[in-house]
């Protein structure tokens, strides 16, 4: 049956309006003059709005309604984005203060017809308990991850047992009145070389990269995956030509892999390595901090080179 048919056309607008007071989802609808001319049901109890008080109101009037319901007011109605060029939002997500707390998504879309908008539809859907889901997971994660000592992608120690392993070590050479030293690993441009390559194989890389990196160690030296690309390595009983000489033996070992690059792409490290030598005042964290300075000055030498901090110890 044609559209041009009135009964058609009152068939669609009744079964229209029939699909907005069943839908799970909250509708409003707004005409090319910007007044609303329907609000679902769901819309209502979501914000606490009896929908008949604001159909055949402006935009202004009726957004400020719901905006009202909300945490941060303005954040809706940017959301909704009415007033967008041809009425499409940004959308995101709201707190709804009342009738009570909930979590919100907003989407606005213009209706076009023809080429023309003839409308706007704004779409609010409850997501309460899918952002509870969400929180409750990353909590669960982040207890995990303080559970558990080892990097999921690597293998390697994680960076709450790096810390763990260097004050373990701090005493013991404290009491010994031995030398340790702290390596720093970057990988130079890892950003670029994900944004070439792609996430997963910049994952890979991180796996060979470690891999090959605990070759280059005693059974006794420690190695972690500190954060993103950036490695740690704890050497008990080392000085800074030691500490120098297993760099540039970590440095050479990635360089001489392709680690599955096309071409002829290479990998390259950045080290920076710190040594505390008694007597010292200097704490474990103190050492990890300078040669996280001393990697900076590596990378600012051009990448692929080792840094010594060689700062003479602070007299106990």
């Amino acid at each position: 049956m044609p559209t041009e048919d009135p009964e058609w056309g009152s068939f669609l607008q009744a079964a229209f309006l029939a699909v907005l007071e069943a839908a799970d989802e909250g509708l409003v609808v707004f005409d090319e003059d910007g007044r609303c001319r329907m609000i679902g049901r769901r819309a209502g109890e979501l914000f606490g709005l009896e929908p008949a008080a604001y159909v055949g109101r402006n935009s202004a009037e009726v957004l400020g309604a719901f905006a009202l319901a909300c945490e941060e007011p303005e954040s809706f109605v940017q959301s909704a984005g009415v007033d967008a060029p041809r009425g499409h939002g940004p959308g995101g997500d709201v707190d709804v203060r009342r009738p009570r707390p909930r979590t919100v998504v907003v989407r606005g879309s213009a209706i076009v017809r023809e080429g023309r908008v003839v409308g706007r539809l704004i779409v609010l859907r409850d997501v309460t308990r899918e952002r509870a889901a969400e929180r409750a997971g990353k909590q669960l994660q982040a207890r995990l991850a303080e559970l558990t000592p080892f990097d999921p992608l690597t293998g390697l120690l994680n960076q709450r047992r790096f810390r763990e392993e260097l004050e373990r070590e701090h005493g013991r050479s404290t009491r010994a009145w031995d030398s340790y030293a702290v390596l720093r690993l970057d990988i130079d441009g890892m950003g670029s070389l994900n944004e070439e390559f792609g996430v997963p194989v910049g994952d890979q890389v991180l796996e060979q990269v470690a891999s090959r990196l605990k070759s280059c160690l005693r059974e006794y030296d420690v190695i972690s995956r500190l954060d993103g690309d950036e490695f740690g390595v704890l050497l008990p009983g080392a000085d800074a030509i030691a500490a120098g000489a297993v760099g540039d033996r970590m440095i050479k070992t990635i360089v001489a892999c392709s680690l599955g690059l096309e071409g002829d792409r290479r990998v390259s490290l950045s080290v920076g390595c710190a040594v505390w030598v008694p007597p010292s005042g200097e704490s474990g964290a103190d050492i990890a901090h300078r040669a996280g300075l001393a990697v900076v000055e590596a990378r600012e030498m051009g990448g692929g080179r080792v840094f010594v901090d060689e700062q003479p110890p602070q007299a106990m």
